[in-house]
């Protein structure tokens, strides 16, 4: 499988609710979609994460290494960790130009829908999918 296969198993749930703790396609919050998307893709990515409704770093930092790497420049498909007005979030890199994330695939919170949008917030951490060899 290819980074462009993950974003096409996240952009198959654009629109889809969000839910806390959701992991389905009636709703997902930002770790569903992960998940989601890399068990789309053939990564046993944890359904499972320990986390109130504000995330901590330490908690997503051990959630991702299970299955990801941490990587220093963003490439298509990454997982962006980054901190908005209320909490941690996690996001799949949909786009990048000059070495910059310009768009994601989201799940943000109460009363919205999985979106492809501009990353509105700087980013903190970049993770890889660990690919199967």
């Amino acid at each position: 499988m290819t980074a462009e296969a993950f974003v096409a198993a996240a952009r198959a749930f654009i629109g889809v609710p969000w839910v806390h703790q959701g992991r389905s396609e009636r709703g997902m919050d930002c770790v569903g979609l992960v998940v989601l998307a890399a068990r789309a893709v053939g990564i046993d990515a944890p359904t499972k994460a320990d986390y109130g409704r504000f995330q901590y770093y330490p908690q997503a930092r051990e959630y991702l290494e299970q299955f990801c790497d941490r990587v220093g420049s963003p490439e298509v498909g990454d997982i962006v960790l980054f901190k908005t007005t209320q909490s941690l979030h996690m996001a799949i890199v949909s786009e990048v130009a000059e070495g910059r994330i310009v768009r994601v695939i989201q799940a943000l919170g109460h009363k919205a829908n999985v979106v492809d949008t501009a990353l509105a917030f700087p980013p903190l951490q970049l993770w890889r999918l660990k690919w199967p060899s």
